[in-house]
């Protein structure tokens, strides 16, 4: 058996040649040691020994050492184990003294202990454990943890340049530390109270990571910009296979770190109530400073890392799960009314509500706090936070990625200009070289960074997590949605508040926010926000938790509620991002099958039976956005809301029944709709073909420029060019907007023809349909001729069809018959023989049936123009005030405008009013019914018209 010489690696023998440390000291005589020397040698060791370099290495080896000689002493001997214990008691004794009192030891210091032990953490383990529990014993926990872990992280901060993936072998041995740590409860329950655990109050935005305790190890992750470059910097022209095979392992290992922060953060949580409401203020603080993050002018080395709070945000989501599990027997521990609560983690100060503005806000909480006593529970703060940093952690994360992908391009032309330039002019070369190699650097960083956003993105057992915490939380705004907050136990029905006939809600904010639900109207707007833009954004992506998702249906749910009840949420753009995504879902897939959302469409009852209305509401609602790009935006939600009625109606037969009802039943709401249709169609095809004759028009001057021909316009090259690539966008956007519009047109006029003929609607569409006809098939048709049509999203020959067919699927209708003979301006009964000769002789696109309705339709519509022609000019001088002051034409139902006072026909008034809400003579607000009859002018025009019609006999 061993002697204590032998443990502790000493000798008072100067003959020994044992290579143990000579005990000097008179205390020490030659002479083997007894266990009452073990405190002495061990003092000496660590105080006086100068030739002893790493005294914590040297205790931990003592400790190994005895720990090897106890497995030894197998017949248990009474005296050894006495030695050993002694041993024992005093090395961790020490060892505690050393990681308590900064210079116990003079040859050693905290930092050059924590270097030690995270060089080779697994040969520290035990002996630490041990000190931990000594620690415990004796109560001096917290000096030992003030004493490590500060250090630690002075070490990870200050003396390392980088702590990341990169180096796997150092992290590895970091985040074992703080699990053997938090892995005693004891230390868990305390842990918040260590020095640096918080930040400073006035602590920067982009700090934490740095000089919190936990920061470093939040920020382990392949968005680290190191990370990124390091593993996708080498080779920016790699294949996209390539950069998969990099993405999987980022992946793999980055899903085991988070099991490893989430196991740390759950120790700490777990340890005390104190150590789990500091690890939720600690998050909140974070989150309440980086609110920026989603700022459209966000400079992001000013806040938090994308790694930071994304890490933060996937560690909260797993906090939520057992709450948010798809039985949802927990969902009733999440307060509605939670932001009652004085003692809140997060900061609304800043915050825009669902449905009220700040102060209604304030008033409401501040009426219905509860005491200060009450406190809310963490399943509650849990889950306020998360929803929090979906919005602000991800929410930023994915806004970044959305920000450098125009800037990635950027830099790319710019580089290929300046090559350009170098090439050419000698005299630029040596500058263009410097700047040359400081972009090509950026261009490599950013579309590192761009390449890990990817990866990150792409992670589909990660992004699950995300999606499933979405879903749950959609059935938790639907249930504080819900009057009596029981949902989902049992649903609710739609509407909330009884929809305002003949009122558009656009015009209707007051009333609408009056009528919001409570509390939710007072909730903050990320609520809603956060899980929409993460679910737009990430169903871009292959790899989408979107995508065959049994939990999908919540969240279709709650966008059908949103859509359905325009009193839920105020913001018309995040409505408008809402029909974007459920467009997505409608949008058949690439082998034509119905597209992901489809089966929840048709099979959901509550969607099935609202989504329908919902969606032609909003198409009627986001006339008015309230931003200067309002007329733009509407085009944007009108088109994805086109794209999902066009796949109602073909595949999902409820809806086009629910569709037909509609315009028999509710022929006001329906004819608003008809009516915004025809509003976008009439521009989006005037714009589109006027650019594409520009682009026809330009592109022909530039190619009798470039032959040395006469100039026929003013501009120079560059105007020119400008203007062509101007046009180019427009004509692209226009005509796919159309597109999807006309085709709506095709559809409905069809099955429901009466909705298209009303008074305020069949002019117009007479209008908008001859101007067009002429435009494709008139003499000016040429200018319409560009090299790839397609590229405009431009199809003449479809288009020309479409045109027609809707004047088949209306020629039954005499009012519609009337109002093509009466516009002027474009009927000629010769374009329609046109269109048949373009459309059956030269492309073969129709059917001799069709051609003969075509025709046969021009006919009818040519003798009625002959008939009314006859009969206006029966009427003679016809008087000023007999005539529409809009139209021009002699009115047959006059009404006085209660404002201005103006007579005007009622079926012009209903049309401008279904565009526009006011009077359009003094822009008054306006509704129909408060136009009233002038029975003594529409009986003077009778009169008028029976004298002429008898004086004609």
């Amino acid at each position: 058996m061993s002697s204590i010489e032998d443990i502790l690696q000493v000798t008072s023998d100067v003959q020994d040649k044992r290579g143990y440390s000579l005990l000097q000291s008179e205390d020490f005589v030659s002479g083997p040691l007894q266990v009452s020397d073990v405190d002495a040698v061990l003092l000496y060791q660590l105080i006086e020994n100068e030739t002893l370099k790493e005294p914590f290495d040297y205790l931990n080896g003592c400790f190994q050492r005895c720990q090897q000689q106890k497995r030894l002493n197998k017949n248990g001997n009474t005296y050894l184990m006495t030695m050993f214990q002694e041993i024992d008691r005093l090395v961790i004794g020490y060892g505690l003294v050393a990681l308590q009192v900064e210079g116990f030891s003079p040859n050693g210091d905290f930092m050059s202990y924590i270097k030690q032990i995270v060089s080779n953490v697994e040969r520290y383990l035990d002996y630490l454990s041990h000190l931990i529990q000594r620690a415990i014993v004796e109560g001096t926990l917290a000096e030992l943890l003030e004493g490590f872990f500060p250090t630690l992280l002075r070490f990870l901060t200050q003396e390392l340049q980088y702590f990341d993936l990169n180096d796997s072998a150092l992290y590895h041995s970091v985040l074992t530390l703080f699990e053997m740590f938090v892995n005693f409860k004891p230390a868990a329950a305390i842990f918040s109270q260590i020095t640096g655990f918080f930040a400073n109050y006035d602590c920067k935005p982009n700090q934490f990571e740095k000089t919190t305790l936990l920061g470093p190890i939040l920020t382990l992750s392949p968005l680290n910009p190191n990370v990124a470059l390091r593993n996708y910097g080498e080779n920016l022209e790699r294949s996209q296979q390539q950069k998969n095979m990099i993405h999987e392992s980022l992946q793999t290992e980055h899903k085991v770190v988070i099991e490893r922060l989430f196991f740390i953060i759950d120790k700490i949580v777990r340890g005390s109530p104190t150590s789990r409401a500091d690890v939720m203020s600690y998050f909140a603080m974070i989150v309440n400073k980086n609110h920026l993050r989603r700022g459209e002018h966000a400079q992001q080395n000013k806040l938090a890392s994308n790694a930071f709070m994304t890490n933060i945000s996937l560690i909260l989501i797993k906090f939520s799960e057992p709450f948010l599990d798809i039985s949802y027997k927990r969902i009733d521990k999440i307060d509605v009314n939670y932001f009652n609560n004085l003692n809140l983690f997060i900061d609304l100060s800043g915050e825009t509500r669902v449905n009220s503005d700040f102060k209604e806000a304030d008033e409401f909480h501040d009426k219905n706090k509860r005491d200060g006593d009450c406190k809310p529970n963490f399943i509650s703060d849990c889950f306020f936070l998360t929803m929090t940093y979906l919005h602000y952690g991800i929410g930023g994360t994915l806004l970044y990625d959305e920000k450098i992908t125009p800037q990635i391009k950027r830099l790319k032309q710019e580089i290929d200009r300046i090559k350009k330039i170098s090439q050419s002019q000698d005299m630029f070369a040596t500058f263009a070289s410097v700047h040359l190699k400081q972009m090509e650097k950026s261009l490599k960083t950013t579309q590192s960074i761009k390449d890990s956003l990817q990866g990150f993105f792409s992670h589909r057992n990660l992004q699950l997590e995300v999606f499933d915490f979405i879903c749950g939380a959609s059935v938790f705004l639907m249930r504080a949605i819900d009057p009596e907050h029981v949902f989902p136990s049992k649903y609710f029905s739609l509407p909330l508040i009884p929809d305002q006939v003949g009122v558009e809600n656009v015009d209707n904010a007051d009333f609408l926010r009056a009528h919001a639900p409570v509390p939710f109207k007072y909730y903050p707007e990320f609520v809603i926000e956060g899980p929409i833009n993460y679910s737009l954004y990430i169903s871009q992506y292959n790899t989408s938790p979107i995508f065959r998702n049994p939990r999908l249906a919540s969240f279709v749910e709650l966008a059908t509620a949103i859509l359905r009840c325009p009193e839920l949420v105020s913001n018309p753009h995040l409505k408008g991002k809402l029909v974007q995504l459920l467009s997505v879902g409608a949008m058949p897939l690439t082998d034509d099958s119905p597209g992901f959302m489809m089966d929840v469409f048709e099979n959901d009852t509550f969607v099935s039976d609202h989504l329908l209305y919902a969606f032609l509401d909003f198409y009627v609602i986001v006339e008015k956005t309230g931003s200067s790009s309002q007329f733009y935006d509407k085009f944007n939600s009108r088109y994805s809301i086109s794209i999902i009625l066009e796949q109602f109606y073909y595949r999902i037969p409820k809806y086009k029944e629910q569709l037909i009802w509609q315009a028999k039943h509710n022929a006001d709401f329906f004819v608003r709709f008809v009516a915004r249709m025809l509003n976008d169609l009439t521009f989006l095809l005037d714009e589109g073909l006027g650019n594409l004759a520009e682009v026809h028009n330009i592109n022909i001057e530039l190619e009798n420029r470039s032959k040395g021909l006469p100039s026929k316009r003013e501009e120079d090259e560059n105007e020119l060019r400008s203007k062509l690539t101007s046009a180019e966008r427009q004509a692209k956007s226009s005509c796919g907007l159309a597109g999807k519009s006309i085709t709506l047109f095709e559809l409905y006029t069809k099955d429901i023809p009466n909705a298209f003929v009303t008074p305020e609607i069949v002019d117009r569409l007479a209008s908008m349909l001859g101007h067009n006809l002429e435009s494709l098939v008139g003499p000016k048709c040429g200018e319409l001729k560009v090299k790839d049509p397609q590229k405009y999203s431009f199809n003449p020959k479809q288009l020309l069809k479409t045109l027609t067919t809707v004047y088949i699927h209306l020629s039954d209708e005499p009012s519609f018959v009337s109002a093509v003979a009466r516009d002027g301006r474009s009927f000629r009964k010769e374009l329609f023989e046109r269109a048949v000769h373009i459309l059956a002789m030269k492309i073969g696109l129709v059917s001799d049936d069709f051609c003969h309705k075509l025709l046969q339709f021009s006919q009818k519509a040519e003798e009625q123009k002959a008939a009314e022609e006859a009969e206006d000019m029966g009427y003679g001088e016809i008087p000023d005030e007999f005539l529409d002051p809009l139209m021009f034409t002699i009115m047959s139902d006059p009404v006085i405008l209660p404002a201005s006072r103006m007579s005007i026909d009622r079926s012009t008034i209903k049309a401008h009013l279904l565009s526009d809400s006011t009077d359009p003579f003094n822009r008054m607000p306006l509704k129909l019914e408060q136009v009233i009859p002038n029975d003594e002018l529409r009986h003077q025009i009778e009169e008028f018209k029976r004298q002429k019609k008898g004086n004609n006999v």
